[in-house]
């Protein structure tokens, strides 16, 4: 049996129900064990409870049967067609739920469901086929429904009307199989097909094309959900990040416009140059800070923010040199908004301003073997012994971030140069 496509979902407890949102809310008493996993024990004991309301208005529709006369009581015919019933309905989803209960791979446990069924259908056959008529010879031999011969009287049954005994061969013993004359055998041959059938059915045949949609059911609903939860961890980490931003841009421009404000009586060109910039940041930086996190962010975009922002750094301090190295090809990669920018201000406050003397930022971007984009934030400040080392909230902000976007797909490190300062490095897939 082909089974169901298979993808990692944890397995839904059998004791417990299925989602409604599979199953919905109908179901009374008789068909209220399809709310719980297929050749489960609930299921099972739910079919048993559904086969008993159907055989007991047959065992009383049959009652009348056995005021006729006791050579045409059919004890024999009914103890066997019970038997034909109770193996295939009992045997096939017990055998099932033992399947189920081994938690197997989805291949191997819909063939273990199959070859369940398939065996208590074969079961039913099997009694049929070799132990049925044996047994009505022999209860015919305890009840005295028999003939001079000692052979069982053959009693034709049609339930709630009429018991006959035929007139004709109705003490004739059921040949063997293999002995069956050519007319014969075609009907041996749709009785076997018609027990086949009804074994199928009994045993809970209908329950493998269930337990199929069970697990599309249920790998659809676990798909669902995770879609729901990064959803929702991604509106988490877009609030954040909107708090952090308004955090940032006050004290961000504060601090530069309390140095345009020194900068005019002692050098004028200096502050108009600051102001100039601050322009070309806020241009850059306000429509991307205020976007709803930027799905369509790319590196081009970002690197507008920093170029933008290292010129008004560079004018306020002009010690500060820095370069941008992208190759054109990778600008239009996407690039999750206000990380770099975050990278290059933690460059700045712990390894420019520390420093005295002329430093150095570098950005540079590439390809990895793997096919990632690898950024680099790079600097020959004060290193790590003048700073945080690491460990400031906004970097840690910047890893859990790293974490619900692309999980061990990404990669984040801070490590020292030997020419002095500290290099970031971020690695992200491309896609």
């Amino acid at each position: 049996m082909p089974a169901a496509t298979a993808t990692d979902f944890p397995p839904h407890p059998l004791e417990q129900p299925l989602p409604v949102a599979l199953t919905g809310r109908a179901g009374g008493w008789l068909s209220a064990y399809r709310r719980y996993p297929v050749f489960s024990a609930a299921w099972m004991r739910g079919r048993w409870r559904l086969l008993a309301a159907v055989l007991v208005p047959v065992l009383l529709l049959s009652y009348p049967l056995f005021f006729a006369a006791p050579q045409d009581r059919p004890y024999g015919g009914l103890l066997a067609t019970a038997i034909e019933v109770l193996i295939p309905a009992l045997l096939g989803p017990w055998l099932g739920w033992r399947v189920r209960r081994r938690q197997w791979p989805p291949r191997r446990e819909g063939w273990g469901l199959a070859g369940a069924v398939a065996v208590a259908m074969l079961a039913s056959v099997g009694f049929e086929l070799l132990l049925a008529e044996p047994l009505k010879q022999k209860v015919a031999e305890m009840t005295g429904a028999v003939d001079e011969q000692g052979k069982r009287r053959r009693v034709a049954m049609i339930v709630g009307v009429t018991v006959a005994t035929p007139e004709s061969g109705a003490s004739a013993p059921a040949p063997p199989p293999g002995a069956y004359p050519r007319d014969q055998r075609f009907v041996l041959a749709v009785n076997v097909t018609s027990r086949a059938a009804a074994g199928f059915l009994l045993a809970g045949g209908l329950g493998l094309f269930g337990w199929r949609r069970e697990r599309r059911g249920l790998q659809s609903l676990a798909r669902e959900r995770a879609l729901v939860e990064a959803e929702s961890r991604r509106r988490e980490a877009e609030l954040r990040l909107s708090v952090l931003a308004a955090q940032v841009e006050p004290h961000f421009l504060f601090n530069t416009l309390a140095g345009v404000r020194s900068a005019i009586g002692t050098d004028p060109a200096r502050a108009s140059e600051m102001i100039d910039r601050l322009v070309d940041y806020l241009r850059a930086a306000i429509p991307r800070l205020r976007s709803d996190g930027g799905s369509a962010a790319t590196l081009a975009g970002q690197l507008d923010i920093v170029r933008a922002y290292l010129s008004l750094m560079a004018a306020r301090m002009p010690r500060l040199h820095w370069t941008i190295d992208v190759a054109p090809d990778l600008l239009a990669a996407p690039y999750p908004p206000l990380m770099l920018i975050s990278l290059v201000e933690n460059a700045v406050k712990h390894g420019v301003e520390p420093k005295i003397g002329p430093v150095h930022v570098e950005v540079r971007a590439a390809r990895t073997a793997d096919g990632r984009l690898e950024i680099t934030v790079a600097d020959d400040g004060a290193g790590f012994g003048a700073s945080a080392s690491g460990g400031g909230l906004g970097l840690a902000n910047i890893r859990e971030r790293l974490q619900q976007m692309f999980g061990e797909r990404a990669a984040f490190v801070l490590k020292a140069r030997p020419e002095g300062g500290v290099a970031a490095i971020l690695t992200l897939p491309m896609e």
